[in-house]
């Protein structure tokens, strides 16, 4: 079984039925082949789109609640931070990437490989993760 780490995108897109990615979100949300992840960052980064689109509280917080019971959340640590700075120097990213190669950090140090996203261009240049979209 896999480890994947769900990027924060697979979250909304899971939750918005409306959306053209909403069906592939699911499966991948209940790919009984996948051990899901996700950081606190993403944790964050959910509640910020959820509030900047005003998508009903209840509705954020059960689908919140669903996440946490079917993920493993992980936490940044010394050594995510010491993974973060060899990104860091390697890539050298600017705005928003920071926070992408935070969670790649944490996924690192934790020995998680794959990321589920579909937002792939914030990814595709960082050879140590792999995507999975589909």
């Amino acid at each position: 079984m896999n480890k994947v780490l769900i990027d924060t995108n697979i979250l909304i897109y899971g939750m918005d039925e409306s959306s053209e990615f909403h069906k592939k979100s699911k499966e991948i949300l209940t790919n009984n082949k996948f051990n899901l992840y996700i950081t606190t960052k993403n944790i964050s980064e959910y509640f910020a789109v959820c509030t900047k689109l005003k998508i009903d509280k209840k509705i954020v917080l059960g689908f919140y609640n669903d996440i946490k019971e079917n993920t493993i959340t992980l936490y940044p640590n010394n050594k995510s931070i010491i993974k973060f700075e060899i990104l860091f120097k390697k890539y050298f990213p600017v705005g928003n990437r920071v926070y992408d190669l935070e969670i790649v950090s944490v996924m690192l140090a934790n020995n998680v490989k794959y990321l589920a996203t579909f937002n792939t261009k914030d990814f595709e240049n960082i050879n140590e993760v792999t995507l999975v979209n589909n």
